[in-house]
């Protein structure tokens, strides 16, 4: 049972140190990620370049970990944001709060209907591509997505018994929303969280790596995909880089949301 208990504690400190790494390793970048030295291009790993440098002589690794902060720092934020205003949002909506509206929900079940691409492809059209119209577009895809399942989640919990005896005890509608039913929430809240950062970081890269990226001056894994594939025969290296750290750290979020979902089941 200890080992059980000890094996599940390292697959959450697991990637939750590989998320901080990601997002805080651009303070130990060994060089400036934009900076190029055509006389130091395609180096091989070595103590000065770790993992090697680009076609322009960028060192790889530093650029791997500002790509890092740019990206997780996109999707944390962004999911800082629907957790706070989803959360109250979603609670102030429902029935607990509100009578049932058929304009309300059918509002939401539309727009949920449309996938987070086309919310991006409508936001970079719009205003251009960038960090800021990445951030606004995904944030704007996900938290309407996390609304309808907070709404439904405490539509539920309002038929439970717990809540009935503190309905009859006299309790506010805020103190059963903020006492009784939002810790019984709480874990499918941030495990949709972190699928939703998995789903996110995907979409920052593929967007990237078709050229409607966070602008030329900002360093992202995406971007570097594209670069890479240029050099992608003679140098196939270049383009696992970037695509490890797109891997593991969506693999991260998924494993962190996976247990959660087994902590609450068990």
């Amino acid at each position: 049972m200890k080992k059980n208990q000890a094996l599940h504690n390292l697959s959450v400190i697991i990637p939750v140190f590989v998320i901080i790494l990601f997002l805080f390793g651009f303070l130990f970048a060994p060089h400036n990620p934009m900076e190029s030295n055509l006389l130091t291009r395609f180096q091989k790993p070595s103590i000065m370049y770790p993992f090697g440098t680009d076609q322009l002589g960028r060192c790889i690794i530093s650029r791997i970990l500002y790509g890092g902060w740019t990206t997780l720092g996109i999707v944390l934020g962004g999911s800082m944001i629907v957790f706070l205003l989803g959360t109250i949002t979603g609670m102030a909506t429902s029935r607990a709060v509100m009578k049932e509206s058929i304009l309300i929900d059918g509002f939401i079940n539309a727009i949920t209907a449309i996938p987070p691409i086309a919310y991006l492809i409508v936001f970079i059209g719009a205003w251009g591509s960038g960090a800021n119209t990445t951030l606004f577009a995904l944030t704007v895809s996900y938290i309407l997505r996390y609304i309808k399942l907070v709404r439904t989640r405490t539509d539920m919990e309002m038929g439970k018994a717990y809540v009935m005896c503190a309905v009859a005890s006299g309790a506010s509608k805020l103190r059963i929303l903020m006492i009784h039913i939002l810790p019984n929430l709480i874990g499918e809240m941030i495990r949709f969280l972190c699928l939703s950062s998995a789903d996110m970081i995907l979409a920052i890269t593929a967007f990237s790596f078709i050229g409607l990226g966070l602008g030329d001056n900002v360093v992202d894994w995406g971007s570097m995909i594209l670069e890479a594939r240029g050099a992608l025969v003679l140098h196939p290296d270049m383009i696992l880089y970037p695509i490890s750290a797109v891997v593991l750290s969506t693999l991260c979020f998924n494993i962190l949301g996976r247990r959660l979902t087994e902590k609450e089941e068990a």
